[in-house]
């Protein structure tokens, strides 16, 4: 499936299966907002994060959208870069821990995200999704790119429907996704 047909099924399952969070999700960003943030961190987002954010703009509260994240705002994920690339330049980072080219889409509410990596940081794969930790030095590759992530979260998401009609939090935050062949890989900032 292409990731505009995932996001499709996607939107179709959480209404489904879970109407209630779906409707604390927001709207859309708009054209003006994504070139606003690329034009703060001097980036070009690929065209599925720009689909992304285009989807639904956040959520309101930290209800799990899938294992303990929630979906993190454009406003939201320009903040925590804003933060992480001030510490960045001030040196209070070891090498990895972050870089201005991560770009955060989902957050846990505790100050850690799941974001793509525009640079390829540890692999050279620009456009990898990975775990950033705001109080620990593990830096998790998850995936090669976000279409192979919204694959495996749209099968998570199918095969917990076909057990339970409407899915909680807590179901959420324990599914597993399928990983690709040679992921997670596993790296540690420093």
């Amino acid at each position: 499936m292409t990731f505009p047909e995932l996001l499709t099924r996607l939107d179709t399952l959480l209404q489904q299966h879970r109407p209630e969070y779906y409707a604390t999700l927001g709207p859309p960003a708009t054209g003006a907002e994504l070139a606003a943030f690329e034009a703060e961190f001097n980036l070009v987002l690929p065209a599925e994060l720009r689909q992304w954010f285009g989807w639904h703009n956040g959520q309101e509260g930290y209800d799990s959208f899938f294992q303990n994240n929630c979906l993190q705002s454009l406003d939201g994920a320009a903040e925590s870069m804003r933060i992480n690339n001030e510490l960045l330049a001030d040196g209070d980072f070891v090498t990895n821990w972050w870089h201005p080219a991560w770009v955060p889409f989902l957050e846990n509410g505790g100050g850690d995200h799941v974001c793509v990596d525009l640079h390829g940081t540890f692999t050279g794969q620009a456009g990898q999704i990975m775990e950033h930790w705001h109080d620990w030095e593990a830096r998790t590759v998850l995936f090669p790119n976000l279409t192979a992530w919204l694959a495996a979260v749209v099968q998570a998401y199918e095969q917990a429907g076909a057990e339970s009609a409407l899915l909680t939090d807590e179901q959420l935050e324990e599914l597993e996704p399928e990983h690709p062949k040679g992921f997670p890989q596993e790296f540690e900032a420093g």
